[in-house]
């Protein structure tokens, strides 16, 4: 998943294309195969401030390949780099200034190869070896300065207990009498999970619950006797609904079971699943992530995920317990390249007459918006991503973002999300970016 790069304010596609030629002076050896890079600029399109565009192509042991061009002056749109041997390169491109200040940067491990053209959407897997060209097509975005990620993030970590110990993700909000109420996944083991309650004035400060683990897996020979996880909960006139993913196997299937509470903090679980995974198909497991209410009617939305495919959908029900799904499933599915092969984790939020959805993509690199006048048929933004993990605060999420939950706090637009470090300690760590 690492070799996922994402940029902020470009959307990149590569093409390697065959190309040979005999240079000296290898490291390797004294005749080897190499390729040519080219980068084209959209200069029409492109931000009125930029007017230098760099790329430089690093590699261990190899001296760096770089060029510029100046999008005021040069009379073409290609800069050629050349005598680029067969391998593994990291490329780098940024966008700047009349001063030389970054505006826009980017980043990707590339493997250039021989023989024939390969389409690559910046997912890049070693695949043999060879030799070949780059081609760079880079259409301009709007850069993410709207959000700011936290300054102080991570704002809240693992306790250190037995049930989440190995990190906590996944936050939802609720707020009531001007308390943030936050449920959480505590990862307990690497399929273990359990869920858990704290509660803020701020958003930044939290107090676990002294009821941790407000909800914990059933008993053996449950079917959610592994992991209740992904805690999605709505509150009606006189009580609390809390829609989970349970599962028995991590590796087989993943059902949404319902618990209800008349305090939110003590839970009594319904006794069989209220949305049923299939045998087969997309829906192998089942993820929920948002539940809002309609006139009346429960809009659950949640993620199918028969890897490595994995889609958005939605079900509908009258009383919360007895699901429809939505005949038209999925309602959303990858279609812009920074997205990979998947979308994941849908936040929904209602405001009058739209609505607003945040997901992720399914290699935890970046988050998207898409909206909406009807909660099915969505439009995405094309500056997706608005957010990535090169943006996070000291890159104190530098490995991955997952799981975003948008809520307005005092007018506020603030997205709680869960990142992870590439030290890997803890696991999973909460924090939250907003504009």
């Amino acid at each position: 998943m690492k070799n996922l790069i994402l940029l902020s304010g470009f959307l990149l596609t590569l093409l390697i294309y065959s190309c040979i030629q005999e240079v000296p002076n290898s490291p390797n050896n004294d005749n080897y195969q190499s390729g040519k890079l080219f980068l084209k600029i959209d200069k029409e399109n492109a931000p009125e401030s930029v007017v230098w565009v760099e790329a430089l192509l690093s590699r261990q042991g190899y001296d760096t390949v770089s060029g510029a061009m100046n999008l005021l002056s040069d009379s073409t749109a290609d800069l050629l780099l050349e005598n680029i041997h067969a391998g593994d390169w990291h490329l780098q491109v940024d966008a700047k200034d009349s001063v030389g200040v970054i505006l826009y940067s980017g980043e990707t491990d590339v493997l250039i190869l021989a023989g024939f053209t390969t389409q690559v959407n910046l997912v890049l897997e070693p695949t043999g070896a060879g030799v070949g060209n780059i081609y760079i097509w880079v259409t301009w975005g709007v850069p993410s300065v709207n959000w700011q990620d936290y300054s102080g993030n991570p704002i809240f970590l693992s306790s250190g207990s037995y049930w989440d110990h190995n990190g906590v993700q996944q936050p939802k909000i609720l707020i009531e009498n001007n308390t943030l109420r936050m449920y959480y996944t505590g990862q307990g083991g690497a399929y273990t999970a359990y869920t858990g309650c704290a509660f803020s004035n701020d958003g930044i400060n939290w107090t676990s619950s002294p009821e941790n683990p407000v909800l914990s897996p059933g008993p053996i020979g449950s079917w959610d006797e592994t992991a209740v996880a992904g805690a999605t909960v709505i509150k009606d006139e006189n009580s609390y609904k809390l829609y989970y993913s349970g599962w028995s196997d991590p590796f087989g299937n993943w059902h949404i079971g319902l618990a209800t509470s008349p305090d939110g903090i003590n839970w009594l679980k319904h006794p069989t699943p209220v949305l049923y995974a299939t045998s087969t198909g997309s829906e192998f497991q089942l993820a929920p992530s948002s539940v809002i209410r309609v006139n009346g009617i429960y809009h659950l939305y949640y993620t199918g995920r028969n890897l490595p495919h994995v889609d958005i959908r939605l079900a509908t029900s009258p009383d919360g317990i007895n699901w429809t799904r939505h005949p038209g499933n999925p309602i959303l599915t990858f279609s812009q390249s920074w997205e990979g092969a998947g979308v994941y984790y849908p936040a929904v939020y209602k405001n009058n007459t739209q609505y607003l959805m945040i997901y992720m993509n399914v290699l935890g690199t970046g988050f998207g918006r898409a909206t909406s006048t009807d909660g099915v048929n969505w439009t995405k933004d094309n500056s997706n991503p608005f957010f990535t993990k090169f943006d996070t605060h000291n890159n104190w999420a530098d490995y991955k973002i997952a799981y975003p939950y948008y809520i307005k706090i005092n007018n506020q637009d603030r997205i709680y999300y869960t990142g992870l470090s590439t030290n890997g300690d803890p696991f999973g760590m909460i924090g939250f970016i907003s504009k």
